[in-house]
């Protein structure tokens, strides 16, 4: 896929990253994006993306009032959520709200892929009642998004302004900190609230655990990192704060998709 301008349209927008990574200019944000993060583009929304390494991605484009009577009931409701604008707590780079992404899991995100690959035979093919099918498994496809937004914003304690702050602090933590070992239970016993607790408030500002959301941040940075041919795949693992190289290419592979020297590869091709 290549860089797509600026750009808006009249339909609704589903899109789910499969492999590699880009960035995403949506509500005056730009934001990463790995394997298995999977938005809704409201219509009449501007948005681009910026490709610079390799990625894969399916897209799928409906109308939402065409394809059930029950559409409203159902997932209007959801479709009003993932384009809502969040609330004006401090933007992280890898704070996953302000655009409303949902990351699903490996499993979530394989069934959807295998889902939107039969909607993409479908159409190409158009045989008996393929719009039916295409509708039913795009149903489907929503009801899983729907679910795994729940779990991911499951959690919601208070959100005064107070755990709001820490929640801002800790991400400015984490970011300043990419290089050293972070340890979690540690910085919650350093502001006074318990290692579960400080879980929840972060899991409820961000939509990750800390720890996925640190992984996140360091695959995201690494691969930045990777464009420069100077530094060895051990360099970029300790810049990133992963000091086994060998630990660091699967957790790269396992968020990307590729080695992170076949991805580096991919690059410079």
């Amino acid at each position: 896929m290549e860089s797509v301008p600026v750009h808006r349209h009249d339909f609704q927008e589903f899109v789910l990253i499969t492999k590699g990574s880009c960035i995403h200019q949506f509500k005056d944000i730009s934001m990463p994006l790995i394997p298995g993060d999977v938005f809704l583009i409201p219509p009449h929304e501007e948005h681009a993306y910026v490709v610079e390494t390799p990625v894969s991605m399916y897209n799928c484009q409906f109308y939402p009032e065409q394809i059930a009577d029950w559409w409203d009931g159902q997932f209007g409701g959801l479709l009003n959520d993932l384009s809502a604008p969040e609330d004006d707590s401090p933007i992280s780079p890898a704070d996953l709200n302000r655009q409303q992404i949902i990351h699903l899991s490996v499993s979530d995100a394989e069934r959807v892929q295998m889902m939107m690959e039969i909607m993409r035979q479908e159409q190409l093919e158009q045989g008996f009642a393929f719009q039916q099918v295409k509708q039913d498994y795009l149903n489907l496809i929503l009801i899983i998004i729907f679910r795994a937004r729940l779990q991911q914003y499951a959690t919601q304690p208070d959100r005064e302004n107070s755990s709001r702050d820490l929640i801002a602090v800790a991400q400015k933590f984490i970011e300043e900190n990419l290089a050293e070992r972070i340890d979690f239970s540690d910085y919650a016993r350093m502001n006074n609230i318990s290692l579960g607790y400080f879980r929840a408030i972060f899991k409820s500002a961000t939509g990750l655990p800390p720890v996925e959301y640190l992984n996140r941040l360091r695959i995201v940075r690494a691969i930045e990192y990777l464009k420069d041919d100077t530094l060895s795949i051990s360099d970029v693992s300790a810049a990133v704060g992963i000091y086994d190289a060998n630990y660091f290419s699967r957790l790269f592979r396992k968020f990307i998709g590729y080695s992170p020297s076949e991805f580096r590869n991919q690059v410079h091709k």
